[in-house]
């Protein structure tokens, strides 16, 4: 669980928790009531700090112009619409953001001890009590986080949504949607409060996880004849390759995560699929965790750490799913005696940055980059980079390439990797 959690400094505590998930599938533990709560406080405190953090330290400079001052030097602002009242105020909310974000963390390190990277979320439940101090502090952060949410992020997001309407019709994917679900209660974690979903042309189904496959057609790996089904190795000479990031398939097809995929599916956002929605979905969802994390802290019960790991495997091979902050998110283990034999994970944002398959489909966000005009030459990176960073990416290790061709008087992506 702890290695686990170093995949990613942002999200990690999504990868703790798919881990100890698996851990109690492995042993068969059963969660206490009040470790159920604990665990959801604490991962939904990190998304807190992710959705906050991308909105305005991610997104806001797409859209604002910045005062000219570290961090903010050269920003690239050719279409910044604000009037300067507003642009002022906007920028202002800029230092609130990283107040609010900063709460977030606390809440995480009051029960988790330290944030990133917590060390209480673990197999069996949780190992920090939840004294009655510990969920007082929580309460009142919350409701700072909640009150900052409500006043600025929310009012900041219609105002950019109203000023980029544009934007609703810029940067749309195809409509198809996962989800693993959130939030996952009951003593064997096979409840979760926002449901998991399939959706495809308005139908709803619920995900088989054998249906999930990874293409390496256009990703810099190769599979040797010597190798057992499912291995690769790098390839980074291979011919028509173009990422690192192998394309994730459910049926065969190309599926979004995220914020906006979860606030569809379960009826909370009903909107279009375009770099807006993405925006407004996520900022929605901020909004309604703080609203649950108010109720699962007066549900908590102050008393002695939630945890009862138990000490015999019972399988061996498990998978664990859940969604985490950019989408859905797998993590799968074969293990023999006490040792871990193979560990396989697959990434929200391997889902969302998914290159060309097999059959030359394009995966969600080469899908909304494709066919977007570039009106003017100063533009050819501002609309691409605001509607990448729509999807909230996480691709330290993968890149893409597009290239655009004059077309009349605009310019238009093509798609055509170099």
């Amino acid at each position: 669980m702890y290695m686990a959690q170093r995949i990613c400094g942002i999200c990690s505590t999504a990868h703790g928790a798919v881990a100890s998930y698996l851990l109690d599938e492995l042993y068969d533990n059963d969660i206490d009531e009040n470790a159920q709560y604990l665990r959801n406080i604490m991962f939904a405190a990190d998304f807190l700090q992710n959705h906050i953090r991308h909105f305005y330290f991610f997104g806001l400079p797409d859209f604002v112009i910045m005062p000219k001052q570290p961090p903010f030097v050269s920003q690239n602002c050719y279409d910044c619409r604000l009037d300067d009242e507003d642009n002022r105020r906007l920028a202002g909310h800029y230092i609130e953001a990283v107040k609010a974000a900063e709460k977030s963390h606390q809440i995480l390190a009051l029960f988790g001890g330290k944030a990133p990277h917590q060390h209480s979320f673990v197999h069996g439940g949780v190992a920090v009590s939840p004294t009655a101090d510990k969920i007082n502090q929580a309460v009142a952060l919350n409701r700072d986080i909640h009150d900052f949410v409500q006043r600025y992020m929310i009012p900041d997001t219609e105002l950019i949504a109203r000023c980029y309407e544009d934007y609703y019709h810029i940067g749309k994917t195809p409509g198809r949607f996962l989800s693993f679900g959130l939030f996952r209660f009951g003593r064997k974690n096979d409840q979760v409060l926002w449901k998991a979903g399939v959706l495809d042309n308005g139908r709803l189904t619920q995900p088989e996880l054998n249906l999930i496959q990874e293409d390496i057609t256009k990703a810099w790996f190769e599979r040797a004849k010597w190798m057992e089904e499912g291995e690769v190795r790098p390839a980074p000479r291979k011919p028509g390759a173009y990422t690192w990031t192998k394309a994730v398939l459910y049926r065969g097809q190309h599926y979004e995560g995220g914020p906006l995929a979860r606030m569809t599916i379960n009826g909370f956002y009903r909107g279009g699929t375009s770099t807006m929605d993405r925006i407004v979905a996520r900022s929605l969802e901020t909004l309604f965790i703080t609203e649950l994390m108010e109720k699962w802290l007066h549900k908590l019960k102050p008393g002695k750490p939630p945890i009862n790991q138990k000490k015999e495997l019972v399988r061996s091979q498990a998978i664990a799913v859940t969604d985490a902050m950019r989408g859905a998110l797998l993590h799968c283990a074969y293990v023999e005696g006490e040792q871990v034999e193979k560990y396989d994970i697959i990434t929200p944002t391997a889902w969302n940055f998914s290159p060309k398959n097999n059959s030359g489909n394009r995966g969600p966000a080469e899908n909304a980059l494709v066919g977007t005009v570039i009106p003017s030459p100063e533009l050819k990176y501002v609309i691409p980079g605001r509607i990448i960073r729509s999807f909230d990416p996480c691709i330290s290790c993968a890149t893409h390439f597009v290239e655009y061709r004059t077309n009349n008087a605009n310019k238009t992506l093509t798609g055509k990797s170099v």
